[in-house]
């Protein structure tokens, strides 16, 4: 995932080349007065939530086909998500559940946490399902989170035990993996090899049922033996109920591994792959540095034809065979992460969408789409700055396409 930071965001129209001119300041409309029109490209806003002193506005950017755009402000939402079906544009503050369809917008009031862990389109168009972090509960070792699901009725939220980082959707199925299992912890002692020989308080990964809900709760149903787990991906792929993403870790007795894990919804069992370059040699050996890999992008429509596609830090887009741990870089898109910037990826069936920011106030998002096939450049994009209007203090969140693009 991007690296926290406090970050010169700038953001504005879109253009087919970077240009030098300055941007028109644009103006800020409320949820109610946003049409979703021929927008091509959704970005959500948010002050970083661990430096922001005081509740501030979250900001949804739509952009246009023609380069207009449309910034609008909700009450706030610390590292927010977006999904996009048939139905429309899914967004949420901390108060409310929007839906913005080319019809307009439909308001669901949901008072919820304020910091969101993802959002899914449900299968048919059928509404949407999102998890955010309660925190630490009243229960003595507990951790909640909150599923928020919408559909055309409303939106419905209950509690869920357990910090759920990392969420797949399987069919209408939501699943989460925990590194903080609340209190089911003691319960993955009755299981062999859950406990680490060098801390026992260390934390084996959960895989639990999230939606639907299992008696109003969450449906717990395996544990993996990955003790202090590197930062996950939000989203992460899910096929025929099989989970896959990429995972750094510590074993039981402290050592390293770096692997791309397929765990089985249905079984509870996983299999994991070292991942390693044509000659089998570990992959990080191959990896400029360890960040190159910790700053890696995917997300839920990352994996196609056996194998898992990502943006590493460095540019480079990967592709991991599932089923042999193999590595190899299928190009490079010259937009990465260092300690100046951040590259997302966002994957569809025909594209592959990076953008990449810079925390200088200065230099435009940049945003390049390549065809998802053949690695080839299909368009580049440049988004200029609107620092001066809604200040340096935003991080680019979450990034969204219309279905099919």
């Amino acid at each position: 995932m991007p690296l926290r930071r406090l970050a010169a965001l700038v953001v504005g129209a879109v253009l087919t080349t970077t240009a030098c001119t300055t941007p028109a300041v644009e103006p800020v409309v409320k949820p109610d007065k946003a049409k979703l029109g021929d927008t091509v490209l959704a970005f959500y806003l948010s002050a970083d939530s661990e430096v922001a002193t005081e509740r501030q506005p979250s900001y949804l950017v739509l952009v246009r086909a023609d380069g207009g755009k449309e910034l609008v402000e909700t009450n706030g939402m610390r590292e927010p998500h977006l999904a996009w079906s048939g139905r429309g544009l899914f967004f949420s503050d901390d108060t409310r559940d929007y839906v913005l369809g080319r019809d307009g917008l439909t308001t669901f009031e949901n008072k919820k946490s304020s910091l969101q862990q993802s959002a899914f389109a449900l299968p048919d168009d059928k509404g949407f399902v999102a998890v955010y972090n309660e925190g630490f509960s009243d229960a003595e070792s507990g951790y909640t989170n909150q599923v928020a699901v919408t559909t055309s009725a409303g939106s419905q939220l209950y509690q869920v035990e357990g910090n759920y980082y990392m969420n797949a959707l399987c069919g209408d199925v939501l699943n989460g993996i925990a590194t903080q299992s609340g209190t089911h912890f003691p319960a993955s002692a009755a299981v062999p090899g859950m406990r680490s020989n060098v801390d026992t308080s260390a934390e084996p990964e959960l895989l639990s049922q999230l939606y639907p809900a299992t008696q109003g709760r969450e449906k717990a149903l395996a544990w993996r033996a990955a003790f202090n787990a590197g930062d996950h991906n939000r989203h992460v792929p899910c096929h025929d109920g099989v989970i896959t993403f990429l995972s750094d870790y510590a074993d039981a007795d402290d050592n390293p591994h770096m692997v791309v894990v397929s765990w089985d919804t249905k079984t509870g069992e996983y299999a994991e792959r070292p991942l390693v370059d044509a000659r089998n040699r570990p992959i990080a050996e191959e990896l400029p540095d360890p960040e190159t890999f910790a700053q890696k992008s995917y997300d839920a429509r990352a994996v196609r034809d056996g194998r898992l596609e990502w943006l590493a830090g460095d540019g480079r887009i990967m592709s991991t065979d599932i089923a042999s741990g193999v590595t190899a870089a299928r190009f490079d898109t010259g937009l990465g992460s260092s300690v100046t910037s951040s590259g997302q990826a966002v994957f569809t069936e025909r594209s592959i969408h990076v953008v990449q920011e810079t925390f200088d106030g200065r230099t435009p998002i940049r945003i390049k789409r390549f065809d998802r096939a053949t690695g080839n450049l299909v368009s580049e994009t440049a988004v200029a700055g609107l620092a001066e209007q809604l200040g340096l203090q935003l991080n680019l969140r979450s990034i969204a396409v219309p279905p099919g693009a």
